[in-house]
């Protein structure tokens, strides 16, 4: 297969886990709980394809920062699907889910600092973070959390737009 192939098919998936992310809480109470939790699979396995575009397209930018950040934020998202296992007791949902976020803001502070593709993705994921941990200092898990998941899941359709165009350019 084609880089370029690999590529747009890791924008799509980034773009298709982004909207999904985006526009599932409005049908998840309508979900009975095993479709419910198929969908948070799904979110999460695309997302991890976005990921593993954006350090193929821009590892050589990142160097050895952007790896880890790609290593921890791997982790987070494995962390993230077995938290039900509960190894952090309640919060173990909150933990993992924090470890996927600061390996997305290592990479973003990566990209950014390195002047690298995806900076608005960056941006986002940036911002996540930001008002994720303001929500949790300000004991909000409403606006808060709803605005940090938003950044995070547009951070990864900013991404998606942004593999599929380096995938038509390194075609033309």
């Amino acid at each position: 297969m084609r880089q370029e192939t690999v590529w747009r098919l890791a924008g799509v998936a980034a773009v298709a886990g982004g909207l999904i992310d985006l526009v599932g809480p409005l049908f998840y109470p309508h979900l009975a709980r095993p479709l419910r939790l198929s969908t948070y699979v799904l979110i999460d396995v695309l997302l991890l394809f976005g990921m593993l575009g954006v350090q193929s397209v821009a590892g050589r930018v990142m160097g050895w920062p952007g790896l880890v950040g790609f290593v921890i934020a791997v982790g987070g998202v494995l962390l993230v699907r077995t938290s039900a296992a509960g190894i952090w007791g309640a919060a173990s949902y909150t933990v993992a889910s924090a470890i996927w976020s600061i390996g997305m803001v290592v990479i973003g502070a990566t990209l950014l600092v390195r002047r690298g593709p995806f900076r608005m993705a960056a941006a986002l994921w940036i911002a996540a973070f930001v008002i994720g941990l303001a929500g949790l200092a300000l004991k909000d898990q409403g606006l808060a959390h709803r605005l940090a998941a938003w950044c995070f899941a547009l951070g990864f359709i900013a991404a998606g737009v942004v593999l599929a165009r380096t995938a038509s350019r390194a075609e033309a």
